[in-house]
């Protein structure tokens, strides 16, 4: 029984690690969409396009009649996702 507590403990303590550099991802697509378009964040709406079970997301960002593709890198422990890590304009 101590050795199962312990496990999900030490699960629990690893995915808090590695994300406490997790941001979200929608959030941070809108920022870097909003800075490369030039255009208000306001102004600029995101929705993803794809999700890969393992792997990254695509997301689309539009704004003041332009488009952008970003892909955001998922963080993971024991193969479960836990947060995103960080988006880049592809």
């Amino acid at each position: 029984m101590t050795l199962q507590i312990n496990a999900k403990a030490l699960i629990v303590a690893a995915a808090a690690s590695l994300c406490s550099a997790c941001v979200s991802a929608p959030q941070s697509v809108r920022e870097q969409a909003s800075s490369a378009l030039a255009c208000d964040s306001s102004q600029v709406t995101v929705n993803r396009t794809e999700r890969r079970y393992l792997g990254d997301d695509d997301y689309e960002a539009s704004g003041c009649g332009q488009k952008l593709t970003y892909q955001c890198e998922r963080a993971y422990v024991l193969l479960i996702p836990v947060g995103t890590l960080a988006c880049r304009k592809r």
